[in-house]
């Protein structure tokens, strides 16, 4: 059988911990031929960037833990978007993000290079995965990492290989494995962070005297465990299925009534 080509990505950097359990899990199935392409350095909360206005470099990287290894000086959008495009010789079978320090769920994916990186795959119709593990169970990533392929598969499965502007964003939870509930199915939370600046100091930079730092906490997390962000608190491994159409459809049709009322007819002939 033919190996399926896998284009592995994160937002921690080419050499962060997380890529390496990732790529190394992989190869060991044998039946994936796996292409890196990752930033230069970290690119966490840059969320969907992309270089634009800017030269955009790459590196083979030689001697490092792959083969086939590159480093963007971009984001992890970039990273998709140059390695689908000009990197690798034909359309990846699967793209796979991660695996990222800190969990990305609820309205988090949104900020997170890491989901940005499914999200770009997904936006070329191939089937893309993100996947984070909590930053307190970060001693447990060789743990979690091992259930990667079985999840890929799972999912593969039951979508016949995705929906076209499907993607899926996986969270570990921050227990040993062998603590967690299981893996359950989840919708996006919508938890709103608390976010805050604090002043603080900023030596070497005279132009930069007003300087923040800042930090926040989520708040109004669901009740039910049908939200990642729940699920994830309670020990489950999340799985979300994500769309990037976000059209509102309700309000769609609603607004559809008041299409009448706008006109932009020069009635000054009339």
């Amino acid at each position: 059988m033919r190996k399926k080509t896998v284009l592995l990505t994160n937002d921690d950097g080419y050499d962060a911990p997380g890529i390496r359990l990732l790529y190394g899990i992989l190869r060991e199935e044998k039946r994936y031929s796996i292409v890196i392409v990752a930033p230069r350095c970290e690119q966490s909360g840059v969320g969907h960037s992309f270089t634009y206005q800017a030269p955009l470099c790459y590196e083979k990287i030689s001697g490092g833990f792959a083969e086939k290894f590159y480093s963007v000086n971009g984001s992890p959008a970039d990273c998709v978007k140059f390695g689908i495009s000009y990197l690798m010789d034909e359309r990846p079978d699967m793209v796979i993000s991660g695996l990222n320090h800190g969990e990305n769920s609820g309205i988090s994916s949104f900020y997170s290079g890491t989901v940005a990186a499914a999200r770009e795959g997904a936006f070329w119709s191939v089937p893309s995965f993100a996947f984070s593990l909590c930053a307190e169970g970060n001693e447990h990533a060789a743990e979690y990492i091992k259930t990667v392929p079985g999840i890929i598969d799972g999912i593969m499965d039951k979508t016949t290989g995705c929906d076209k502007g499907t993607f899926f964003n996986v969270n570990f939870p921050s227990c040993p494995k062998n603590k967690a509930k299981g893996i359950r199915i989840t919708r996006q939370s919508m938890a709103f962070f608390n976010d805050r600046y604090t002043r603080i100091e900023c030596s070497g930079h005279e132009v930069m005297k007003n300087a923040f730092s800042i930090e926040g906490e989520k708040e109004g997390i669901e009740s039910s465990e049908d939200f990642d962000s729940r699920a994830l608190l309670g020990g489950w491994i999340t799985v979300t299925p994500h769309s990037f159409d976000s059209t509102a459809y309700g309000d769609l049709q609603k607004l559809k009534n008041i299409e009448h009322t706008f006109s932009f007819k020069d009635k000054s002939n009339e």
